[in-house]
């Protein structure tokens, strides 16, 4: 099996640090294991890239993938040259067609 490469970008950095910080608002532990879930999300994604779903009508591309991670949240990715590029985790509650 093909351990790929996982690459993430800036503006997901930020959206995981926001989340973060949001839910560690009213719950610090929670707060840990959403980045804990989001990096053993991530493991997966690395050795089954295929987990995610194509939406091009949120995207308008449809290389690339959707991927849910606990009730509320959205790992978007792509595959480019044999590795996992994180492009955004986003709640889904935001407006996902105007982010993106």
């Amino acid at each position: 099996m093909n351990n790929r490469k996982i690459i993430i970008t800036e503006e997901a950095e930020k959206d995981i640090i926001n989340i973060e910080e949001y839910i560690a608002k009213d719950k610090k532990q929670a707060a840990k294991d959403f980045v804990q879930k989001l990096k053993k999300t991530f493991l997966s994604l690395a050795l089954y890239p295929g987990l995610g779903k194509k939406h091009p009508e949120f995207s308008g591309d449809d290389k690339i993938l959707f991927l849910p991670v606990m009730v509320n949240y959205l790992i978007v990715y792509t595959i480019i040259n044999n590795e996992i590029h994180i492009i955004r985790v986003l709640a889904k509650y935001q407006n996902i067609c105007a982010i993106l």
